[in-house]
C-alpha cells in the first residue's frame, strides 16, 4: 500500500473549498487506505471512494482525488457527490 502525504497547502485547500469536511480530515486518508472502490479518471488520477453514513451532512461518499508517484499518495481535492465521479472503476472492495 503507498503511503499517503497530505501536505498543509492540500489541507488548507480541502478546508477552504470545503468546510463542511474539516471535521473529518482523519476519514480523507482513511478513505485513501481503505476505499469502497477506485475509479481511473480521464486524465490518469485515481479516485478512491468510501462511503460514509455518519457524516454530519448526512450519508455520503468521500472521494479523495490523487496521484500515485514513488509509491506515495499525493492528495489533491476531495468531492462528496458521485454522480461527478467519471472514469473507468479499476478495483472494489469485496464484500
Amino acid at each position: 500500500m503507498p503511503k499517503i502525504k497530505l501536505p498543509k497547502r492540500t489541507l488548507d485547500h480541502i478546508i477552504t473549498r470545503h468546510p463542511e469536511v474539516a471535521a473529518y480530515i482523519h476519514r480523507i486518508v482513511e478513505a485513501a487506505q481503505d476505499p469502497d472502490l477506485v475509479i481511473k479518471g480521464l486524465r490518469g488520477e485515481l479516485k478512491a471512494l468510501k462511503f460514509y453514513t455518519n457524516l454530519h451532512i448526512g450519508p455520503k461518499y468521500l472521494v479523495v482525488i490523487y496521484r500515485e508517484v514513488h509509491r506515495e499518495k499525493l492528495l489533491n481535492c476531495l468531492t462528496s457527490s458521485i454522480a461527478k465521479v467519471k472514469g473507468e472503476i479499476i478495483w472494489k472492495k469485496s464484500l
